[in-house]
């Protein structure tokens, strides 16, 4: 079994879209994570890694003061959104240019995307063949083909 057997459709934002086009495509997607593409390149956000822009980060670095935002002042924290662009949240994420890049071609084994994948420390990878996007591998449905 290879990538393209595995793949799933899957949108991808560009640096200078809006955040919230970001967090769009994760609550209708339903992926793990969203795929930020730029220049052929290909960088993975995991899903739970992008609360750092909306959490103020006095409630990062002491997760109980979270306890005294109440529903009502919970809605502020998207104002917060109001002009940033996915490369802001690229930046909050602090990832290096170092980091191994979450994309596999559409040859790629089983193996190969799970070593990808735990290296580049994400829950999904960008599928790209002859220069194109496929869509992603997310663990799950890796996962589901490794022990079956």
């Amino acid at each position: 079994m290879r990538a393209r057997d595995l793949v799933e459709e899957a949108p991808f934002v560009s640096p200078d879209d809006p955040i919230v086009k970001a967090y769009q495509v994760l609550t209708t997607a339903g992926l793990p994570g969203v795929v930020v593409r730029e220049d052929g390149q290909y960088r993975v956000l995991p899903a739970s890694r992008t609360l750092r822009v909306l959490v103020p980060q006095y409630v990062l670095d002491d997760p109980s003061l979270g306890r005294v935002w109440d529903e009502a002042s919970a809605d502020a924290l998207t104002s917060r959104l109001a002009d940033r662009t996915v490369a802001d949240l690229v930046n909050a994420m602090e990832l290096s240019d170092e980091d191994p890049e979450p994309a596999v071609g559409g040859d790629a084994t089983l193996v190969e995307i799970a070593a990808v994948m735990s290296a580049a420390r994400v829950p999904l990878v960008a599928v790209v063949e002859d220069g194109g996007f496929l869509g992603v591998v997310t663990v799950n449905r890796l996962v589901r083909h490794l022990i079956a």
